[in-house]
Formats: C-alpha cells, sequence, structure tokens
C-alpha cells in the first residue's frame, strides 16, 4: 500500500484536475443530482471499504488485501479533488458545494475513515501500545483515542454534532502529527492524520459556504472556521504535552511504589 503524502496529494490533484476537465462539459446538469451521484459514489467507496477491512482481519493475507485496500482509497481520494475542481469550474461557483447531499457523503466518508482506523488499532494493539509508550502516553490514552476516532467518526453522520465533533476529530489529528513531529517520525508516518485533516477542513469550509449567500456573512464564517482550527492545533499541541508529563509522573510513581514493596 502507497502511504506518502506526496502520492496521496498528487492523487487529489488529478481528481481536481479531472473534475475542472468536465465541469463545462457538465454544466447543464443540476447540482442536485450532481450531488446525488457523488453521494452514491461514496456510499460505494465506503461499503466497498468496509468489506476490504473485514476480510483483513477475518481472512488475514495482509498484503493482498493492503492493495486493494490502496485501490479503493485512492479511488476515494480521486472523488475528493474531482468534487472540487468540478465545483470550482461550473458557471455558478460552488453552487454543488451547497448541496446537502455533498456535505453528508463527505461526513459519511470521513467518518468511516476515523471508525476503521480506531476499529483497527485493536486488531494491532501490540504495535500501538509501543509507539503510544515510545511517543510517552499511557495505554489508557490508546484506549481514549481509539474511543474518539470510532464515536467521532459515528457522530459525523448526526447534523447538528457536525461542528463539535469536527474540532474534536481535528484536535485527535493536529495530535497526532505533533507526535510524529516531536519523536522525529518522517512527515509520510503522517499521511493518514494530514489526509483527515484536509477532509474535516472540507467540512468546515461546506458549513461556511452553506450560510445565505451574503458575502460578509460567508466571509465570518470563514474567518471563524480558520480561528476554529488554530485552536484546535493549540489544544493538541498542550493536550499532548500534558499527557506525556502525567504518563512520566505516572510512571515514576508506580516505580516508587514498587520499589518499596521490595
Amino acid at each position: 500500500m502507497i502511504f506518502r503524502v506526496d502520492y496521496i496529494l498528487g492523487v487529489v490533484l488529478v481528481g481536481a484536475v479531472v473534475g475542472a476537465i468536465l465541469a463545462r462539459r457538465l454544466s447543464q446538469v443540476e447540482s442536485a443530482k450532481l450531488g446525488r451521484v457523488y453521494y452514491a459514489l461514496i456510499a460505494v467507496r465506503v461499503i466497498l471499504g468496509a468489506i476490504i477491512l473485514v476480510c483483513s482481519i477475518v481472512l488475514l493475507n495482509g498484503q493482498k488485501w493492503s492493495r486493494v485496500s490502496s485501490g479503493v482509497s485512492d479511488a476515494g481520494n480521486f472523488l475528493f479533488g474531482a468534487l472540487f475542481g468540478l465545483a470550482s469550474f461550473r458557471p455558478k461557483k460552488f453552487d454543488l458545494l451547497r448541496e446537502p447531499t455533498v456535505l453528508a457523503a463527505l461526513c459519511l466518508l470521513t467518518g468511516f475513515t476515523f471508525i476503521s482506523a480506531g476499529y483497527s488499532k485493536a486488531f494491532y494493539m501490540q504495535g500501538m501500545t509501543e509507539f503510544f509508550a515510545q511517543s510517552g502516553y499511557s495505554v489508557n490514552f490508546l484506549k481514549f483515542i481509539m474511543s474518539v476516532e470510532v464515536l467521532g467518526g459515528a457522530a459525523l453522520l448526526i447534523p447538528w454534532a457536525i461542528l463539535p465533533v469536527v474540532a474534536g476529530l481535528s484536535v485527535d489529528m493536529f495530535g497526532a502529527v505533533y507526535t510524529h513531529i516531536h519523536n522525529g517520525d518522517p512527515l509520510n508516518d503522517s499521511t493518514g492524520a494530514i489526509m483527515n485533516l484536509i477532509r474535516l477542513g472540507a467540512i468546515l469550509l461546506i458549513w461556511a459556504l452553506r450560510s445565505p449567500r451574503d458575502a460578509s456573512r460567508i466571509k465570518n464564517r470563514l474567518a471563524l472556521v480558520g480561528i476554529l482550527m488554530v485552536i484546535c492545533a493549540s489544544l493538541a499541541v498542550a493536550g499532548s504535552a500534558m499527557m506525556r508529563h502525567t504518563s512520566v509522573k505516572v510512571g515514576a510513581t508506580q516505580s516508587v511504589e514498587g520499589s518499596s514493596h521490595l
């Protein structure tokens, strides 16, 4: 499975170019119809992803299923780019992004990504536990992150919960990127987190565009989105440092208690 930042962003870019090329040909198609088609394509991608996830766990043969999963993931990233390429070059710019089905599709795809990530961690606990320990975190914090990803991914499907859930998941992903940076890991180790942040940012962008078509209100919403992402990044860095400090403190306490029983 190719898991590189430049590769995944390249797939998104190719999708955006194809979407831009198709924009003129599809200019007469109603945005509502395109939105329904996009939702259907994303639903198929999610169903295939769920089947592959179960097969990779139950049937093993990880290398084979990894290649299949890579292809399905590439299709989802291509469609993500195509959506924004198409929306940007239609006669009525961004009308497509205002369609409720488009927001629902992005929430479905992003939610499934988080659910599968949290679910998968449970089957690779030894490796995840070692990574969290090397990063200075406790096993309880790992379990907390797994719970947040699964429950947060599911909550993205609840319309009124989208904003707080996106904020919480953004803190999680900023924390993942910061942890890899703190550990001195290569950028490609943050590929999944970076792509998830892009998807979460897209959801916030669509939320901002769905306001009444008043330029000043849209600008205010976009400014709010920017401020929210800065706050999430700050909370992630502060929370990561606090959890690392707490883990060290608990470890030291347990060592002292263990030695007192000798």
